[in-house]
């Protein structure tokens, strides 16, 4: 974000705060997979006593909230937030490869810590015992959580007090002329179709922060390389906070059909 779009954000008055903690899951990258039973308790409890929550987060990505219109589109109200999602996959022998994550709220420090609490658990081989399985691909989740009686404690990492604004709120929007994903060729000529969706920030100059796009769902790699490749070169109506534009999180589906 430029200075001077932040600075806009930093003329607006915050409510108030809204007190939450911020919360780890662990789940099987194949939603077919099943862990280990209590794996990710044990994998919670081993991030957390390597992860060092920063001692000043950044925070410039806006959500909005309730109430807001039918779509979703327009809020009466707005909370900073904060949250990274990381894809790594566990070894047998306690360690984990392929390490990537992503910044979804462009907290570059918090993300860093989620990368130094993995990249820990790797070195010293603390991830827990998967029984039969040579490796299994994981997602992990950190976000916060506003209910902290619904979450296992052994879930919690951290708090944080996170601004509110009681101003309207209204998300990023689509370019009126949409975004020019390309038919895979191979896929074309297979007649192959496909819907991907995709989780994003868009930042306040309308562009997309590529760092922070992450998979959702869609089941060939041809069409998810497309649709990320035309985000890159997209421009969105960014997301404004009262008359300012702010960052922001959306989702967006694409839908692949065969031109034949």
């Amino acid at each position: 974000m430029s200075a001077g779009l932040v600075g806009c954000l930093d003329t607006l008055r915050a409510a108030d705060t809204v007190e939450t903690i911020v919360k780890i899951s662990v789940a099987p990258q194949d939603s077919k997979a099943r862990l280990p039973r209590d794996f990710e308790t044990f994998f919670a409890q081993e991030f957390r006593t390597r992860f060092k929550a920063p001692g000043k987060l950044e925070l410039s990505v806006v959500t909005g909230e309730e109430p807001c219109d039918s779509v979703g589109s327009r809020c009466a109200g707005a909370v900073l937030n904060i949250g990274a999602v990381a894809y790594v996959t566990a070894r047998a022998d306690g360690s984990l490869s392929m390490i990537d994550v992503v910044d979804e709220t462009l907290t570059g420090n918090f993300a860093d810590s989620v990368r130094s609490a993995l990249e820990a658990i790797s070195k010293q081989k603390a991830v827990p015992w998967m029984e039969n399985a040579d490796s299994i691909p994981l997602v992990v989740k950190l976000s916060p959580e506003e209910r902290p009686d619904t979450v296992p404690s052994s879930r919690y990492q951290f708090k944080a007090k996170l601004p509110r604004y009681d101003l309207p709120f209204s998300y990023a929007v689509m370019p009126r002329a949409g975004i020019d994903a390309k038919y895979p060729t191979i896929a074309a000529m297979n007649g192959v179709e496909d819907s991907v969706m995709l989780a994003f920030t868009v930042r306040a100059d309308g562009s997309i922060a590529p760092g922070s796009i992450d998979f959702v769902s869609g089941n060939y790699r041809e069409f998810v390389i497309s649709a990320i490749d035309a985000l890159s070169k997209a421009r969105y109506h960014p997301a404004h906070l009262g008359d300012c534009a702010v960052a922001t999180r959306i989702r967006q589906r694409f839908v692949f059909k065969s031109p034949r």
